[in-house]
């Protein structure tokens, strides 16, 4: 059997997906409003526990969970047949969120600039 060796923040973050009853995450995206299948990733694998959670914290907790993804210790799915909404109104109170839906209303109208609408797809992170 091989080892699998974690660091002190995989450690933790396992510990809080497999206590947890649900894991929510989110994926910020930008999107086009004529063209729905136009879409891009402004931060995969959102993690928020408090609604001023920096740019840095969430970064770093994307890294640790795609870590423990290619580990094969996680399953992350942004595609749920049903989701608790409660579960993910601290994103919507983010100042990440405030923050893309600010950016995305500044372009707004510059040429070349295609994605007129923020958006998040919801997501749970699966222990295996």
């Amino acid at each position: 059997m091989k080892r699998i060796l974690l660091n002190k923040e995989e450690k933790e973050m396992m510990e809080a997906v497999c206590s947890a009853r649900r894991f929510p995450l989110v994926r910020f995206e930008l999107r086009n409003s004529e063209e729905p299948e136009l879409r891009s990733t402004a931060l995969n694998h959102v993690v928020i526990t408090d609604p001023e959670d920096s740019m840095e914290i969430v970064k770093a907790r994307s890294a640790v969970l795609e870590s423990l993804r290619k580990k094969g210790l996680i399953r992350i799915s942004y595609s749920l047949p049903a989701y608790v909404q409660s579960d993910y109104n601290i994103y919507y109170r983010s100042k990440l969120y405030e923050l893309l839906c600010h950016t995305v209303l500044e372009a707004q109208g510059k040429p070349g600039f295609l994605f007129n609408l923020p958006a998040m797809r919801f997501g749970q992170v699966f222990p295996l």
